[in-house]
């Protein structure tokens, strides 16, 4: 009986860094950017100064930032989507089309994530740097596969979850509304 208390406890553990990972990786890109752009503002307009390297970094955390959330969406199913068909049918309908949107998210994102590894391997190959930074351009390049896989395994995650409801007997996660 311990061994299966510390096994849940492990995973409460890990549901509680997942649920909570995006957020406080999203808080520290978006803390980046104002941060180094209210640097920028002053150094230009106060020190009649600026440096080469402040709006590079806000524009890369800016992308990281946007690859993050939309995995973060994805998990949520807070991403836009039009829902007026699904919601005219029953549990069944919904369960079917959330499948077939489900499925589809993931064939575009692990096609997506095939096409974007290139990019990457090349700039690693040939040792391209930034302009501003100097660091290596694979590193920003990065940005567009690891979204890609989040949110391939959001929707895995996702799915599994809705696996899990259909055989409680409970209607399919529908997602977080903005608005109702």
């Amino acid at each position: 009986m311990p061994k299966k208390d510390a096994w849940r406890a492990f995973r409460l553990r890990c549901d509680r860094i997942d649920r909570k990972s995006e957020r406080w990786l999203l808080l520290t890109f978006y803390a980046l950017i104002i941060l180094t752009v209210a640097i920028e503002v002053i150094r230009r307009f106060v020190l009649n100064y600026s440096s080469v390297w402040g709006e590079e970094l806000a524009r890369y955390a800016f992308i990281y930032l946007a690859w993050i959330a939309a995995a973060a969406a994805v998990r949520d199913r807070a991403h836009i989507r039009i829902d007026v068909l699904v919601n005219l049918g029953g549990p069944r309908m919904q369960r079917l089309a959330w499948w077939l949107s489900d499925i589809a998210t993931l064939v575009l994102a692990v096609w997506a994530l095939w096409l974007s590894v290139s990019p990457v391997l090349t700039s690693l190959e040939f040792g391209s740097l930034t302009p501003g930074l100097r660091l290596s351009q694979a590193l920003f390049l990065m940005a567009i596969p690891i979204g890609f896989l989040l949110i391939a395994s959001r929707v895995v995650q996702t799915m599994m979850g809705d696996i899990r409801r259909m055989r409680r007997g409970e209607p399919p996660f529908d997602g977080h509304k903005l608005f109702d």
